[in-house]
């Protein structure tokens, strides 16, 4: 059985359950405990964030089945190295889980994090003036594409899903919809 690659934030991993990220746009994946780190926030400006520590199974999230099924040719990667100024960064330094797979040419990541009701209304806000709406996700969707990168987050229940990827595949919303719908339904399953 393989076991796809995951992290999940622990001690001095960012901020933690009841801390806030400074307000602006970008990420960052420093892991340091150093106070004086700056902490990562949302790309789209949505500011200070409340998280809830969160730590699920990479293949319960997206199980090798359907990652392969659906992304020939991506192995999950042992330690994942979240890409910089990314959603993804920003989950993980909030203590979500990240899990990546690589492939000779490519490299796809998705996080999760769970996050206060306040923090989500504003990150959808946010998306909804820096992204495009995706109707197509199971859960409310998000698409953008920055040169070859495309990132698709969506949201469910209390949780913040992102999935990020230099693969061709996802050029467009519907390459990163398997691996969102897999994420979303098992965290309504309560993955």
């Amino acid at each position: 059985m393989v076991l796809a690659a995951c992290t999940s934030g622990g001690t001095g991993a960012g901020p933690t359950a009841s801390s806030a990220a400074g307000v602006g746009q970008g990420g960052a994946t420093s892991r340091s405990s150093d106070p004086a780190t700056p902490s990562p926030s949302p790309t789209g400006g949505a500011g200070a964030l409340t998280a809830t520590p969160l730590s699920v199974a990479c293949d319960t999230l997206a199980p090798d089945a359907a990652v392969t099924a659906a992304y020939a040719g991506m192995a999950p990667v042992t330690e994942p190295d979240v890409p910089a100024k990314t959603d993804a960064a920003v989950i993980g330094a909030y203590q979500g889980t990240v899990c990546q797979w690589k492939s000779d040419t490519a490299v796809m990541t998705l996080a999760v994090g769970r996050f206060d009701d306040d923090s989500l209304t504003r990150l959808k806000n946010s998306l909804i003036r820096t992204s495009n709406a995706v109707p197509t996700y199971d859960g409310e969707g998000y698409f953008d594409l920055v040169g070859t990168t495309g990132t698709a987050e969506a949201f469910t229940g209390s949780y913040w899903v992102v999935a990020v990827s230099d693969d061709p595949v996802f050029g467009e919303p519907g390459g990163a919809e398997p691996l969102v719908d897999a994420a979303i339904t098992a965290l309504q399953a309560g993955g």
